[in-house]
Protein backbone atom coordinates (compact mmCIF):
# COMPACT_ATOMS: atom_id res chain seq x y z
CA UNK A 1 0.00 0.00 0.00
CA UNK A 2 2.84 2.35 0.84
CA UNK A 3 4.58 1.60 -2.46
CA UNK A 4 1.38 2.35 -4.35
CA UNK A 5 0.92 5.64 -2.53
CA UNK A 6 4.50 6.67 -3.27
CA UNK A 7 4.11 5.74 -6.92
CA UNK A 8 0.90 7.77 -7.27
CA UNK A 9 2.60 10.72 -5.57
CA UNK A 10 5.45 10.54 -8.07
CA UNK A 11 3.05 10.36 -11.00
CA UNK A 12 1.07 13.35 -9.71
CA UNK A 13 4.26 15.39 -9.28
CA UNK A 14 5.34 14.44 -12.78
CA UNK A 15 1.97 15.54 -14.14
CA UNK A 16 2.23 18.94 -12.51
CA UNK A 17 5.68 19.45 -14.04
CA UNK A 18 4.33 19.19 -17.61
CA UNK A 19 5.93 21.55 -20.11
CA UNK A 20 4.28 23.83 -22.65
CA UNK A 21 4.90 23.88 -26.39
CA UNK A 22 7.38 26.48 -27.72
CA UNK A 23 6.23 29.56 -29.59
CA UNK A 24 6.40 29.43 -33.40
CA UNK A 25 9.00 31.54 -35.26
CA UNK A 26 7.97 34.57 -37.30
CA UNK A 27 8.12 33.71 -41.04
CA UNK A 28 9.59 36.15 -43.52
CA UNK A 29 8.58 36.53 -47.18
CA UNK A 30 10.83 34.67 -49.58
CA UNK A 31 12.36 37.39 -51.79
CA UNK A 32 15.05 35.37 -53.50
CA UNK A 33 16.33 38.04 -55.87
CA UNK A 34 16.17 41.18 -53.70
CA UNK A 35 15.46 42.21 -50.11
CA UNK A 36 12.25 43.96 -49.16
CA UNK A 37 12.67 47.52 -50.51
CA UNK A 38 12.43 50.58 -48.30
CA UNK A 39 9.92 52.20 -50.63
CA UNK A 40 7.54 51.38 -53.46
CA UNK A 41 8.87 51.36 -57.02
CA UNK A 42 6.02 53.62 -58.09
CA UNK A 43 6.14 57.06 -56.49
CA UNK A 44 3.78 57.14 -53.52
CA UNK A 45 5.23 59.36 -50.82
CA UNK A 46 3.55 60.00 -47.51
CA UNK A 47 2.14 57.96 -44.66
CA UNK A 48 -0.72 55.67 -45.55
CA UNK A 49 -4.10 56.55 -44.08
CA UNK A 50 -6.23 53.41 -43.81
CA UNK A 51 -9.44 55.45 -43.63
CA UNK A 52 -8.88 57.50 -46.83
CA UNK A 53 -10.34 55.77 -49.88
CA UNK A 54 -9.13 58.19 -52.54
CA UNK A 55 -12.53 59.65 -53.48
CA UNK A 56 -15.55 60.97 -51.56
CA UNK A 57 -17.86 58.32 -50.06
CA UNK A 58 -21.48 59.45 -49.94
CA UNK A 59 -24.26 58.18 -47.69
CA UNK A 60 -25.67 55.98 -50.45
CA UNK A 61 -22.47 53.94 -50.67
CA UNK A 62 -22.22 53.73 -46.88
CA UNK A 63 -25.77 52.38 -46.71
CA UNK A 64 -25.07 49.82 -49.44
CA UNK A 65 -21.95 48.58 -47.66
CA UNK A 66 -23.81 48.28 -44.36
CA UNK A 67 -26.57 46.30 -46.07
CA UNK A 68 -24.07 43.94 -47.70
CA UNK A 69 -22.23 43.31 -44.42
CA UNK A 70 -25.53 42.37 -42.83
CA UNK A 71 -27.01 40.14 -45.52
CA UNK A 72 -24.22 38.87 -47.83
CA UNK A 73 -24.14 35.06 -48.02
CA UNK A 74 -20.36 34.75 -48.50
CA UNK A 75 -19.74 36.81 -45.38
CA UNK A 76 -22.14 34.63 -43.41
CA UNK A 77 -20.17 31.57 -44.54
CA UNK A 78 -16.94 33.17 -43.31
CA UNK A 79 -18.59 34.01 -39.98
CA UNK A 80 -19.80 30.41 -39.65
CA UNK A 81 -16.25 29.14 -40.24
CA UNK A 82 -15.05 31.39 -37.44
CA UNK A 83 -17.70 29.97 -35.12
CA UNK A 84 -16.48 26.46 -35.99
CA UNK A 85 -12.91 27.47 -35.15
CA UNK A 86 -14.09 28.90 -31.82
CA UNK A 87 -15.77 25.60 -30.98
CA UNK A 88 -12.63 23.68 -31.94
CA UNK A 89 -10.56 25.85 -29.58
CA UNK A 90 -13.02 25.19 -26.76
CA UNK A 91 -12.73 21.46 -27.41
CA UNK A 92 -8.92 21.63 -27.40
CA UNK A 93 -8.97 23.56 -24.13
CA UNK A 94 -11.42 21.11 -22.61
CA UNK A 95 -8.99 18.25 -23.23
CA UNK A 96 -6.62 19.82 -20.68
CA UNK A 97 -9.23 19.73 -17.92
CA UNK A 98 -10.38 16.74 -15.86
CA UNK A 99 -13.51 14.90 -16.96
CA UNK A 100 -16.24 14.05 -14.46
CA UNK A 101 -18.76 11.27 -15.05
CA UNK A 102 -21.64 9.94 -12.99
CA UNK A 103 -23.01 6.46 -13.59
CA UNK A 104 -25.28 3.90 -12.05
CA UNK A 105 -26.33 0.29 -12.49
CA UNK A 106 -29.28 -1.74 -11.23
CA UNK A 107 -29.90 -5.48 -11.63
CA UNK A 108 -31.44 -8.56 -10.03
CA UNK A 109 -29.75 -11.73 -11.25
CA UNK A 110 -29.64 -15.08 -9.46
CA UNK A 111 -26.16 -15.73 -10.81
CA UNK A 112 -23.50 -14.28 -8.54
CA UNK A 113 -21.06 -14.09 -11.47
CA UNK A 114 -23.40 -11.87 -13.47
CA UNK A 115 -22.69 -8.13 -13.49
CA UNK A 116 -26.46 -7.63 -13.39
CA UNK A 117 -26.46 -8.83 -9.81
CA UNK A 118 -24.72 -5.66 -8.72
CA UNK A 119 -26.51 -2.38 -8.16
CA UNK A 120 -24.87 0.91 -7.32
CA UNK A 121 -23.89 4.43 -8.29
CA UNK A 122 -20.45 5.89 -8.89
CA UNK A 123 -18.63 9.15 -9.63
CA UNK A 124 -15.45 8.96 -11.74
CA UNK A 125 -12.85 11.69 -12.39
CA UNK A 126 -10.22 11.26 -15.13
CA UNK A 127 -7.41 13.57 -16.18
CA UNK A 128 -4.72 13.27 -18.82
CA UNK A 129 -1.69 15.24 -17.74
CA UNK A 130 -0.07 17.50 -20.30
CA UNK A 131 3.24 15.90 -19.48
CA UNK A 132 5.26 17.00 -22.54
CA UNK A 133 3.10 19.83 -23.86
CA UNK A 134 1.09 17.71 -26.31
CA UNK A 135 -2.25 19.16 -25.26
CA UNK A 136 -0.76 22.66 -25.12
CA UNK A 137 0.49 22.25 -28.68
CA UNK A 138 -2.93 21.06 -29.86
CA UNK A 139 -4.54 24.00 -28.10
CA UNK A 140 -1.98 26.36 -29.68
CA UNK A 141 -2.83 24.98 -33.12
CA UNK A 142 -6.56 25.44 -32.49
CA UNK A 143 -6.00 28.97 -31.21
CA UNK A 144 -3.89 29.86 -34.26
CA UNK A 145 -6.55 28.45 -36.59
CA UNK A 146 -9.18 30.54 -34.83
CA UNK A 147 -7.03 33.66 -35.19
CA UNK A 148 -6.56 32.87 -38.89
CA UNK A 149 -10.31 32.43 -39.29
CA UNK A 150 -11.00 35.74 -37.54
CA UNK A 151 -8.50 37.50 -39.81
CA UNK A 152 -10.07 35.82 -42.85
CA UNK A 153 -13.43 37.14 -41.69
CA UNK A 154 -12.01 40.65 -41.25
CA UNK A 155 -10.52 40.54 -44.74
CA UNK A 156 -13.76 39.14 -46.13
CA UNK A 157 -15.61 42.15 -44.70
CA UNK A 158 -13.16 44.57 -46.27
CA UNK A 159 -13.20 42.67 -49.59
CA UNK A 160 -17.00 42.71 -49.59
CA UNK A 161 -17.04 46.45 -48.94
CA UNK A 162 -14.53 46.91 -51.78
CA UNK A 163 -16.67 44.83 -54.15
CA UNK A 164 -19.76 46.85 -53.22
CA UNK A 165 -17.86 50.07 -53.92
CA UNK A 166 -16.65 48.70 -57.26
CA UNK A 167 -20.14 47.56 -58.15
CA UNK A 168 -21.46 50.99 -57.19
CA UNK A 169 -18.88 52.64 -59.50
CA UNK A 170 -19.70 50.19 -62.32
CA UNK A 171 -23.41 50.94 -62.01
CA UNK A 172 -22.77 54.68 -62.15
CA UNK A 173 -20.60 54.31 -65.24
CA UNK A 174 -22.95 51.99 -67.11
CA UNK A 175 -25.97 54.17 -66.37
CA UNK A 176 -24.15 57.21 -67.76
CA UNK A 177 -22.79 55.22 -70.73
CA UNK A 178 -26.37 54.24 -71.57
CA UNK A 179 -27.38 57.91 -71.59
CA UNK A 180 -24.50 58.75 -73.96
CA UNK A 181 -25.34 55.78 -76.22
CA UNK A 182 -28.95 56.88 -76.50
CA UNK A 183 -27.91 60.45 -77.29
CA UNK A 184 -25.50 59.30 -80.00
CA UNK A 185 -28.23 57.05 -81.44
CA UNK A 186 -30.58 60.04 -81.66
CA UNK A 187 -27.90 62.15 -83.36
CA UNK A 188 -27.22 59.37 -85.89
CA UNK A 189 -30.94 59.22 -86.65
CA UNK A 190 -30.95 62.98 -87.28
CA UNK A 191 -28.00 62.59 -89.62
CA UNK A 192 -29.80 59.77 -91.46
CA UNK A 193 -32.86 61.96 -91.86
CA UNK A 194 -30.69 64.70 -93.40
CA UNK A 195 -29.04 62.24 -95.80
CA UNK A 196 -32.43 60.83 -96.83
CA UNK A 197 -33.65 64.35 -97.49
CA UNK A 198 -30.53 65.01 -99.56
CA UNK A 199 -31.09 61.83 -101.52
CA UNK A 200 -34.62 62.92 -102.41
CA UNK A 201 -33.36 66.24 -103.78
CA UNK A 202 -30.43 64.63 -105.56
CA UNK A 203 -27.62 65.80 -103.25
CA UNK A 204 -26.84 62.39 -101.75
CA UNK A 205 -26.79 58.88 -103.17
CA UNK A 206 -28.58 55.72 -102.10
CA UNK A 207 -25.23 54.31 -101.07
CA UNK A 208 -24.79 57.13 -98.56
CA UNK A 209 -28.28 56.46 -97.23
CA UNK A 210 -27.46 52.77 -96.78
CA UNK A 211 -24.19 53.60 -95.07
CA UNK A 212 -25.94 55.85 -92.55
CA UNK A 213 -28.66 53.27 -91.99
CA UNK A 214 -25.89 50.83 -91.01
CA UNK A 215 -24.45 53.43 -88.64
CA UNK A 216 -27.84 53.92 -86.98
CA UNK A 217 -28.26 50.18 -86.47
CA UNK A 218 -24.76 49.96 -85.02
CA UNK A 219 -25.63 52.78 -82.60
CA UNK A 220 -28.85 50.99 -81.70
CA UNK A 221 -26.89 47.81 -80.91
CA UNK A 222 -24.47 49.81 -78.76
CA UNK A 223 -27.35 51.35 -76.82
CA UNK A 224 -28.86 47.92 -76.19
CA UNK A 225 -25.48 46.58 -75.09
CA UNK A 226 -25.13 49.49 -72.65
CA UNK A 227 -28.59 48.78 -71.30
CA UNK A 228 -27.66 45.14 -70.79
CA UNK A 229 -24.42 46.13 -69.02
CA UNK A 230 -26.33 48.49 -66.74
CA UNK A 231 -28.86 45.80 -65.83
CA UNK A 232 -26.07 43.28 -65.17
CA UNK A 233 -24.32 45.80 -62.94
CA UNK A 234 -27.55 46.30 -61.03
CA UNK A 235 -28.06 42.58 -60.49
CA UNK A 236 -24.44 41.97 -59.52
CA UNK A 237 -24.69 44.66 -56.86
CA UNK A 238 -28.04 43.34 -55.66
CA UNK A 239 -26.51 39.87 -55.15
CA UNK A 240 -23.72 41.40 -53.07
CA UNK A 241 -26.37 43.11 -50.97
CA UNK A 242 -28.20 39.84 -50.41
CA UNK A 243 -31.21 41.02 -52.41
CA UNK A 244 -33.12 39.22 -55.13
CA UNK A 245 -31.40 40.09 -58.47
CA UNK A 246 -34.39 41.90 -59.95
CA UNK A 247 -32.34 44.62 -61.66
CA UNK A 248 -34.36 47.30 -59.91
CA UNK A 249 -31.57 49.07 -57.99
CA UNK A 250 -31.77 52.81 -58.59
CA UNK A 251 -29.00 54.54 -60.52
CA UNK A 252 -26.55 56.39 -58.29
CA UNK A 253 -25.77 59.63 -60.15
CA UNK A 254 -22.42 60.80 -61.55
CA UNK A 255 -19.02 59.35 -60.73
CA UNK A 256 -17.14 60.89 -57.80
CA UNK A 257 -13.91 62.74 -58.48
CA UNK A 258 -10.65 61.00 -57.53
CA UNK A 259 -8.33 62.88 -55.20
CA UNK A 260 -4.84 63.76 -56.37
CA UNK A 261 -2.76 62.63 -53.39
CA UNK A 262 -2.48 58.90 -52.67
CA UNK A 263 0.14 58.17 -49.95
CA UNK A 264 0.92 54.47 -49.61
CA UNK A 265 3.41 54.22 -46.74
CA UNK A 266 6.28 51.73 -47.01
CA UNK A 267 6.36 48.02 -47.97
CA UNK A 268 7.54 46.78 -44.56
CA UNK A 269 4.33 48.05 -42.95
CA UNK A 270 2.08 46.24 -45.40
CA UNK A 271 2.62 42.68 -44.17
CA UNK A 272 1.51 43.55 -40.64
CA UNK A 273 -1.50 45.50 -41.92
CA UNK A 274 -3.06 43.09 -44.42
CA UNK A 275 -5.49 40.69 -42.66
CA UNK A 276 -5.05 38.00 -45.32
CA UNK A 277 -1.26 38.01 -44.88
CA UNK A 278 -1.67 37.90 -41.11
CA UNK A 279 -4.09 34.99 -41.53
CA UNK A 280 -1.47 33.12 -43.58
CA UNK A 281 1.05 33.73 -40.80
CA UNK A 282 -1.40 32.30 -38.25
CA UNK A 283 -1.90 29.22 -40.42
CA UNK A 284 1.87 28.79 -40.41
CA UNK A 285 1.78 29.01 -36.60
CA UNK A 286 -0.97 26.37 -36.49
CA UNK A 287 1.15 24.08 -38.67
CA UNK A 288 4.13 24.64 -36.36
CA UNK A 289 2.05 23.58 -33.36
CA UNK A 290 0.86 20.59 -35.38
CA UNK A 291 4.47 19.45 -35.78
CA UNK A 292 5.12 19.92 -32.06
CA UNK A 293 2.00 17.92 -31.19
CA UNK A 294 3.03 15.09 -33.52
CA UNK A 295 6.50 14.95 -31.96
CA UNK A 296 5.09 14.88 -28.44
CA UNK A 297 2.65 12.12 -29.34
CA UNK A 298 5.69 9.80 -29.50
CA UNK A 299 6.43 10.39 -25.79
CA UNK A 300 4.82 8.62 -22.80
CA UNK A 301 1.35 9.72 -21.74
CA UNK A 302 0.10 9.94 -18.16
CA UNK A 303 -3.53 9.49 -17.13
CA UNK A 304 -4.91 9.71 -13.61
CA UNK A 305 -8.29 8.27 -12.71
CA UNK A 306 -10.17 8.39 -9.43
CA UNK A 307 -13.66 7.53 -8.30
CA UNK A 308 -16.06 6.89 -5.46
CA UNK A 309 -19.02 4.49 -5.55
CA UNK A 310 -21.76 2.96 -3.43
CA UNK A 311 -22.56 -0.68 -4.22
CA UNK A 312 -25.57 -2.70 -3.10
CA UNK A 313 -25.25 -6.44 -3.82
CA UNK A 314 -28.32 -8.60 -3.24
CA UNK A 315 -26.63 -11.82 -4.36
CA UNK A 316 -23.30 -11.73 -2.64
CA UNK A 317 -21.97 -9.82 0.29
CA UNK A 318 -19.12 -7.38 0.01
CA UNK A 319 -15.77 -8.84 0.86
CA UNK A 320 -14.85 -8.58 4.47
CA UNK A 321 -13.08 -5.35 5.26
CA UNK A 322 -14.66 -3.45 2.35
CA UNK A 323 -17.33 -0.97 3.30
CA UNK A 324 -19.43 1.51 1.35
CA UNK A 325 -18.69 3.96 -0.04
CA UNK A 326 -15.84 2.54 -2.14
CA UNK A 327 -13.10 4.72 -3.58
CA UNK A 328 -10.10 4.21 -5.83
CA UNK A 329 -7.37 6.18 -7.58
CA UNK A 330 -5.12 4.87 -10.36
CA UNK A 331 -2.32 6.23 -12.46
CA UNK A 332 -1.34 5.03 -15.93
CA UNK A 333 1.95 5.84 -17.63
CA UNK A 334 1.97 4.53 -21.20
CA UNK A 335 4.90 4.83 -23.60
CA UNK A 336 4.52 3.81 -27.25
CA UNK A 337 7.11 1.26 -28.36
CA UNK A 338 5.93 -0.05 -31.72
CA UNK A 339 3.17 1.59 -33.77
CA UNK A 340 4.09 0.42 -37.24
CA UNK A 341 5.67 3.78 -38.10
CA UNK A 342 2.38 5.64 -37.67
CA UNK A 343 3.71 8.24 -35.23
CA UNK A 344 6.81 8.93 -37.33
CA UNK A 345 4.63 9.26 -40.41
CA UNK A 346 2.43 11.77 -38.61
CA UNK A 347 5.49 13.88 -37.83
CA UNK A 348 6.52 13.78 -41.50
CA UNK A 349 3.00 14.73 -42.57
CA UNK A 350 2.90 17.67 -40.16
CA UNK A 351 6.32 18.82 -41.36
CA UNK A 352 4.92 18.80 -44.90
CA UNK A 353 1.94 20.85 -43.78
CA UNK A 354 4.30 23.33 -42.12
CA UNK A 355 6.32 23.73 -45.32
CA UNK A 356 3.06 24.17 -47.24
CA UNK A 357 1.88 26.83 -44.77
CA UNK A 358 5.20 28.67 -45.02
CA UNK A 359 4.98 28.65 -48.81
CA UNK A 360 1.39 29.89 -48.49
CA UNK A 361 2.54 32.77 -46.31
CA UNK A 362 5.31 33.67 -48.76
CA UNK A 363 2.80 33.57 -51.62
CA UNK A 364 0.32 35.77 -49.75
CA UNK A 365 3.05 38.27 -48.88
CA UNK A 366 4.40 38.48 -52.41
CA UNK A 367 0.91 38.73 -53.89
CA UNK A 368 0.13 41.58 -51.50
CA UNK A 369 3.29 43.43 -52.52
CA UNK A 370 2.53 42.82 -56.21
CA UNK A 371 -1.04 44.09 -55.83
CA UNK A 372 0.22 47.34 -54.34
CA UNK A 373 2.93 47.83 -56.97
CA UNK A 374 0.42 47.14 -59.76
CA UNK A 375 -2.12 49.47 -58.18
CA UNK A 376 0.37 52.31 -57.75
CA UNK A 377 1.67 51.90 -61.29
CA UNK A 378 -1.90 51.74 -62.57
CA UNK A 379 -2.78 54.92 -60.69
CA UNK A 380 0.17 56.75 -62.25
CA UNK A 381 -0.62 55.68 -65.81
CA UNK A 382 -4.39 56.07 -65.49
CA UNK A 383 -3.89 59.57 -64.13
CA UNK A 384 -1.72 60.51 -67.12
CA UNK A 385 -4.19 58.95 -69.55
CA UNK A 386 -7.09 60.78 -67.92
CA UNK A 387 -5.31 64.11 -68.28
CA UNK A 388 -4.64 63.47 -71.96
CA UNK A 389 -8.19 62.32 -72.64
CA UNK A 390 -9.60 65.26 -70.68
CA UNK A 391 -7.53 67.62 -72.82
CA UNK A 392 -8.86 65.89 -75.96
CA UNK A 393 -12.45 66.19 -74.71
CA UNK A 394 -11.97 69.86 -73.88
CA UNK A 395 -10.58 70.50 -77.37
CA UNK A 396 -13.53 68.71 -78.99
CA UNK A 397 -15.95 70.70 -76.83
CA UNK A 398 -14.27 73.88 -78.03
CA UNK A 399 -14.57 72.62 -81.61
CA UNK A 400 -18.31 72.05 -81.11
CA UNK A 401 -18.71 75.62 -79.89
CA UNK A 402 -16.90 76.88 -83.01
CA UNK A 403 -19.03 74.64 -85.23
CA UNK A 404 -22.20 75.95 -83.58
CA UNK A 405 -21.10 79.49 -84.35
CA UNK A 406 -20.28 78.53 -87.95
CA UNK A 407 -23.70 76.91 -88.28
CA UNK A 408 -25.40 80.09 -87.17
CA UNK A 409 -23.30 82.02 -89.68
CA UNK A 410 -24.29 79.62 -92.46
CA UNK A 411 -20.77 78.32 -93.07
CA UNK A 412 -21.59 74.68 -92.25
CA UNK A 413 -24.79 72.69 -92.31
CA UNK A 414 -26.60 70.82 -89.53
CA UNK A 415 -25.08 67.48 -90.58
CA UNK A 416 -21.55 68.74 -89.96
CA UNK A 417 -22.55 70.18 -86.57
CA UNK A 418 -24.05 66.83 -85.58
CA UNK A 419 -20.84 65.08 -86.59
CA UNK A 420 -18.82 67.39 -84.36
CA UNK A 421 -21.15 66.59 -81.46
CA UNK A 422 -20.89 62.86 -82.13
CA UNK A 423 -17.09 63.11 -81.96
CA UNK A 424 -17.43 64.87 -78.62
CA UNK A 425 -19.85 62.25 -77.27
CA UNK A 426 -17.44 59.48 -78.25
CA UNK A 427 -14.59 61.16 -76.39
CA UNK A 428 -16.84 61.72 -73.36
CA UNK A 429 -17.72 58.01 -73.30
CA UNK A 430 -14.01 57.11 -73.45
CA UNK A 431 -13.25 59.58 -70.65
CA UNK A 432 -16.06 58.15 -68.53
CA UNK A 433 -14.67 54.62 -69.01
CA UNK A 434 -11.20 55.77 -68.00
CA UNK A 435 -12.45 57.63 -64.93
CA UNK A 436 -14.34 54.52 -63.87
CA UNK A 437 -11.21 52.40 -64.34
CA UNK A 438 -9.20 54.81 -62.21
CA UNK A 439 -11.77 54.74 -59.40
CA UNK A 440 -11.91 50.94 -59.60
CA UNK A 441 -8.12 50.85 -59.36
CA UNK A 442 -8.27 53.19 -56.36
CA UNK A 443 -10.62 50.81 -54.57
CA UNK A 444 -8.45 47.78 -55.38
CA UNK A 445 -5.33 49.65 -54.27
CA UNK A 446 -6.94 50.73 -50.99
CA UNK A 447 -7.82 47.10 -50.28
CA UNK A 448 -4.32 45.97 -51.30
CA UNK A 449 -2.75 48.47 -48.90
CA UNK A 450 -4.82 47.08 -46.03
CA UNK A 451 -7.14 50.06 -45.89
CA UNK A 452 -10.46 50.16 -44.10
CA UNK A 453 -13.79 50.71 -45.77
CA UNK A 454 -16.76 52.36 -44.03
CA UNK A 455 -18.49 49.30 -42.57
Amino acid sequence: MLKTTCLLSCLASLALMGCAAPRPPQPMPALEHAPLPSGWRAAASGEFDAAVLGFPVDETLRALIAEAVRYNADLRQAAARTEQAQAALKAAGGAMLPTLALGGQAGNSTLPTSSMSTSGVGLVVAWEADLWGLLSAEQGAARSRLQASELDLAYARQSLAANVARGWIALKENARQLEIARQTLEMSRQQLALIELGQRVGRNTRQEVAQHQAVVEARRQQALAREQARDQARRALEVLLGRYPAGELADCGPLPAASDALPAGIPSELLSRRPDVQAAERRFAAAFYGVEAAKRARLPSLKLTGGVAYIEDSAVLLKSGIDNPLWAITGQLLAPIFTGGQLAAQVEAQNGKQREALAGYNKAALNALAEVENGLNGERLLSLRERALQAQTDALAQSVRYADAQKKAGKIDNYQLLQQRLNLMTAQADLLRLQSQRLDNRIALHLALGGRFPL
